[in-house]
């Protein structure tokens, strides 16, 4: 398992844009855990992978903390997921939730899925996000075991 480090500059901006370049990478049945603590710019990250993906209305991405779920239409579904509140989540999951959450016709995206790391696919693209000292992000994407992302190595020529 390789896994990829880039520096972003202090602009959400730079956040976005390594987002839209993943978006534009990712294909249906392709999940991306996201982890970082709060202001580390995930939110920012999916908003800039909607755009990637061509999701119809990208600025209505938005955090879906307390609605579990956020469904954004597109050529590929986008399904925007926060285990911020894992137990609501785990809740959900157990219900039926996996189905549909990691529907092989849409990309997903779970922020804070560290607290369900345990449900998520093989297919899954791990990025964390951690601030920086000059106010900047430290970026790491990493397939998880069985993972298949084979364009990671040329991301860290794009930030």
């Amino acid at each position: 398992m390789n896994s990829t480090a880039l520096h972003l500059p202090a602009d959400p901006a730079a956040t976005e844009r390594l987002g839209e370049r993943l978006g534009e990478r990712l294909r249906p049945g392709d999940v991306v855990a996201l982890v970082g603590d709060l202001g580390a710019g995930k939110t920012t990250l999916v908003r800039g992978l909607a755009r990637g993906l061509r999701v119809d209305d990208a600025d209505a991405v938005q955090s879906p903390t307390y609605l579990l779920v956020l469904e954004h239409q597109g050529p590929v579904r986008l399904l925007h997921a926060d285990a911020y509140l894992p137990q609501k989540l785990l809740g959900f999951l157990a219900d039926g939730g996996l189905e549909y959450l990691f529907d092989p016709t849409a990309v997903a995206v779970v922020e804070w899925a560290q607290h369900i790391a345990a449900h998520l696919p093989p297919r899954t693209l791990w990025v964390e996000l951690a601030m920086a000292a000059d106010g900047g992000r430290h970026v790491t994407l990493r397939p998880s075991q069985g993972g298949t992302f084979p364009w990671l190595a040329e991301m860290s020529k794009m930030a």
